[in-house]
């Protein structure tokens, strides 16, 4: 996608690390594109960032660190959407105990290493380009506008950490050497430091920028709007949305639901934060984002079909439970349309065809309802791909959109009291998804907890809010065993991931670990 039309000679640079961060920093290099990335060498953060050119390479590759957590790993999405009530593994097993929540789910997961080790890859990245700007010289708008993107990412990481396990180190200086101390900040104390940094991204990031991609006001806003929900401060989260709502210059709800997710659609005015990815795999990393790989189900297993690009490699990691699609009105609701199901399926393998078969003759019904034909998801459909076993995609990741923040000032606003208003928000969702000569909308004795959930559910499936969602709203136990079979097992202390056995076995000083695990 259009981006940032700028060239920097940027290196891949790592320092010794903080054993806490277990990871080592990647940087960028030069290309047309800011977040276009290939490691190179390697430099010490403290005497890189000593003038403006290499500054802006920093922030840059602080941009960059977000593709691991949004579109280039499928452990994101086992932390998120697997073991809720909407979401539970399709044919492939990968991430299994945080779906079904057995002995397995343990601090050995390469899950909590994976985002533990990234995320704090990425504060120490922000933390190094926040504290070298004191010794940068240029225009101090721009140095304004650097610091409140680093901010911002920082907060992003730190969202991640504080929802999957509660309390975690909160560092805020870069860490350039080996230390082997560490304790756990209160969440309360993180949730100050991440408000008082969005709190000075809003002030210091421009409404629109001319590159796309790059952070703006609106995403501050909208983060703020999400943790301001998490501490219940419903009048502030109701306050930040609205500001994103407000700014109809540069936000909109798109009329068709569906053309959110078009390859040919990744600038529009829904999107308020996307990760940005390139069709060159030199400069924009060999990954790319394989999001588009996971909710496909595994129509190539049955006799009579193959693989096609039409319908995507078969990897069927996450699939929906009933009870998410059973949410759904298909004569009322469009949103349906963003679903592959069973009926869109034929016989294509001339090959491998059952007795009285041909190609274009439907599937026999008696795969119906079978894991092989589990609804497919298509937000992340990426029709780029030269043939059907590449797994490296080229779409963007849609990190926030308006959607949500719709939905946002619906719940501050009924939990506020404030009901009244708080339907009229959650009304211009349901009627965007109205088909036409329909009308989903409902009254203000109709909005509740569960009907908020629920829209959520159909609005944001799949985009890697559910866990958070249910956590925040404690919910999450109840929902589970409602609606989930594969979830039953859950308890608790699951609320909170186990923090990685690596970091604990390095430090000298006790770390205490969640509870149960």
């Amino acid at each position: 996608m259009p981006a940032f039309n700028e060239c920097l000679n940027v290196t891949n640079m790592k320092s010794n690390i903080c054993l806490l961060l277990i990871a080592l920093f990647t940087f960028v290099s030069c290309s047309k594109d800011f977040l276009e990335e290939n490691p190179r060498s390697v430099l010490n953060p403290v005497t890189f960032y000593t003038d403006e050119a290499a500054l802006n390479a920093g922030i840059n590759a602080a941009y960059a660190d977000l593709r691991p957590l949004y579109g280039e790993n499928e452990e994101p999405f086992r932390l998120t959407i697997l073991g809720t009530d909407i979401y539970t593994h399709g044919k492939g097993t990968q991430g299994l105990p945080f779906n079904i929540y057995d002995p397995d789910l343990n601090s050995f997961s390469p899950e909590v290493l994976f985002l533990w080790s990234n995320c704090y890859k990425i504060i120490n990245v922000c933390n190094t380009v926040i504290s070298s700007t004191e010794q940068v010289e240029m225009n101090e708008v721009g140095k304004a506008r650097i610091v409140a993107e680093a901010k911002f990412i920082r907060t992003l990481a730190y969202y991640w950490l504080t929802q999957q396990f509660g309390d975690v180190p909160l560092r805020t200086t870069p860490t350039i050497s080996v230390e082997t101390e560490a304790t756990r900040t209160p969440v309360s104390d993180i949730y100050s430091f991440m408000i008082e940094d969005l709190l000075f991204a809003e002030a210091n990031l421009d409404p629109s920028y001319e590159q796309w991609g790059r952070i703006r006001k609106g995403a501050a806003q909208h983060l703020l709007s999400k943790i301001y929900l998490i501490t219940r401060d419903w009048e502030n989260a109701t306050l930040f949305a609205k500001k994103v709502i407000a700014d109809q210059a540069n936000y909109g709800l798109l009329p068709n639901f569906n053309d959110i997710f078009l390859y040919s659609n990744q600038v529009n005015k829904e999107i308020i934060f996307s990760i940005q990815y390139e069709n060159d795999p030199v400069n924009s990393g060999t990954v790319g984002n394989r999001t588009h790989l996971y909710f496909q189900n595994s129509y190539s297993d049955i006799p009579g079909m193959m693989r096609v690009l039409e319908w995507g490699r078969p990897f069927s990691r996450f699939a929906p439970t009933s009870y998410l699609m059973s949410l759904f009105d298909d004569e009322k609701d469009e949103r349906t349309d963003i679903w592959r199901t069973f009926d869109d399926y034929y016989y294509n393998n001339p090959a491998t065809l059952p007795p009285g078969k041909q190609v274009g003759d439907p599937v026999d019904e008696s795969w119906k309802g079978k894991i092989e034909f589990h609804p497919t998801l298509l937000k992340y459909w990426d029709p780029t791909r030269p043939n059907v076993n590449d797994e490296r995609g080229n779409k963007d990741f849609i990190v926030f959109r308006l959607g949500e923040t719709y939905l946002i000032a619906a719940e501050a606003l009924m939990m506020s009291g404030n009901v009244g208003e708080g339907v009229t928000y959650f009304n211009e969702i349901r009627k965007r998804a109205s088909r036409p000569g329909s009308d989903l909308s409902i009254d203000a004795s109709e909005l509740t907890l569960n009907a908020i959930l629920d829209e959520r559910a159909r609005e944001l499936a799949g985009e890697m809010d559910r866990w958070f969602d249910l956590v925040r709203t404690g919910t999450a136990i109840d929902r589970i065993r409602a609606h989930s079979e594969a979830g039953q097992n859950i308890q608790p202390y699951h609320l909170l991931r186990p923090i990685p056995q690596n970091q604990i076995d390095r430090l000298t000083v006790p770390f205490p670990q969640n509870p149960n695990y």
